[in-house]
């Protein structure tokens, strides 16, 4: 990696991303007015439109648990919160989210970049990546793989199903899904 690839991985500088602009909208139109979570490459483009919103606090967590945490408090203060991580640090989470979220119905919305998915070949993910889908499954969570769906239209119905349900849902984006 060249310098100059280093530092736009750090310092999050890109191109904009039509479709990180399009659900940072979509986040705002349900709500949204706080986020937390732990960056990742594969997120960049909606954590620097969160970082640019001075109508949502954004608080970069060092540890998904202490995400999660945030999140809640914040939902208990009336904010509607998102939760941004990878995959990785789902399991990193997977207490929290299974102990406070679930029993106490605490209805947060996750964006999760899913590594080591299908067609991924960095090998430090492929444990995590084939046990994503059935760690979500066992704790009864609703997710989803975002793939050619419309977007506007799948996250409007999670947020939906999010809310009737009162439970976290969960937006899994593979690489290269903007």
């Amino acid at each position: 990696m060249n310098t100059s690839e280093r530092t736009f991985f750090n310092t999050l500088n890109s191109d904009r991303s039509e479709k990180a602009d399009q659900l940072h909208q979509l986040f705002l139109k349900l709500g949204v007015d706080f986020v937390s979570g732990v960056p990742c490459g594969v997120l960049r483009h909606i954590i620097k439109n969160f970082d640019d919103d001075e109508a949502v606090l954004h608080v970069i967590a060092n540890r998904e648990s202490e995400a999660v945490g945030l999140a809640a408090g914040a939902h208990f203060g009336g904010k509607t919160p998102v939760v941004y991580m990878q995959n990785s640090g789902l399991f990193a989470a997977s207490n929290d989210i299974a102990s406070l979220l679930v029993p106490y119905k605490i209805p947060i919305f996750f964006v999760v970049s899913y590594r080591g998915c299908e067609g991924e070949d960095a090998v430090q993910h492929l444990t995590t990546g084939r046990a994503t889908e059935a760690l979500l499954q066992s704790f009864g969570l609703p997710f989803v793989v975002f793939g050619n769906q419309n977007l506007e239209t799948l996250v409007k119905s999670m947020f939906e199903i999010m809310r009737k349900a009162e439970l976290p849902t969960f937006l899994l984006l593979k690489r290269g899904w903007h």
